[in-house]
């Protein structure tokens, strides 16, 4: 789990997720969570930095998680579907949440992965249980949430399904802004964007794949 952690965390540096020590990461395994600690530069972290603590917060292992470990506890609590959180804080996803409360059914690989509207949740200041409710209510069942003011949020199933979620959930801002700099647009027909989603969730979602050798594929071209 850990060394998942430490490739994760690479790869949002290397695709421009994250600037700094800004974002975080963290898998849930049976009644465990491991998750990126607070203020170590990505390029310094190691296996043993990565701090693993209980279902309720407790710390088993490590000094000091992240300080949003309190929306990626809610998180965990409200959807059991969920194994993998990534936080980030990427360039047009943040833009869109400073103009608009939500990202319509543009383009169907985001209707599909994300689902049908991708929600901007409410400001609250970050590290406190007002954001982690905020964003477990504007996440529901989707696998992306925009925060306000601050950045953005991928879940799935594993850690790959969420990287992979806050990749597509940035490009779709960035089309977005195009969009809206270009003036009138089209969108997806709602009842169009559930049929996509409910076929995603049942029939492409990789992450139900029991190939052994997909799998390996997928850690290699996207690690």
């Amino acid at each position: 789990m850990k060394n998942e952690i430490l490739s994760a965390v690479n790869f949002i540096v290397s695709n421009n997720l994250v600037k700094g020590t800004w974002g975080n990461v963290s898998i849930k395994n049976n009644d465990k969570i491991y998750i990126t600690p607070s203020g170590i530069p990505y390029n310094l972290l190691k296996e043993e930095d990565i701090c693993v603590v209980d279902l309720n917060g407790k710390i088993i292992s490590g000094e000091k998680p992240s300080s949003e470990l309190p929306t990626h506890l809610e998180i965990y609590k409200n959807r059991e579907d969920v194994n993998a959180i990534v936080h980030t804080h990427p360039v047009f996803s943040t833009t869109v949440s400073l103009v608009t409360d939500k990202i319509p059914p543009l383009v169907e690989d985001s209707v599909m992965i994300l689902g049908p509207v991708i929600n901007v949740a409410k400001y609250a200041l970050p590290g406190t249980y007002e954001l982690a409710y905020n964003v477990v209510k504007s996440l529901g069942k989707n696998n992306a949430v925009i925060l306000k003011n601050h950045g953005l949020i991928t879940v799935g199933t594993d850690i790959y399904e969420a990287l992979i979620a806050n990749l597509v959930c940035e490009k779709t801002a960035e089309i977005f802004i195009y969009a809206l700099n270009i003036g009138n647009f089209d969108i997806i027909d709602m009842n169009d964007a559930r049929i996509l989603r409910d076929k995603y969730l049942n029939s492409y979602k990789y992450s139900r794949w029991q190939n052994k050798t997909v799998k390996e594929l997928m850690i290699l071209r996207f690690f």
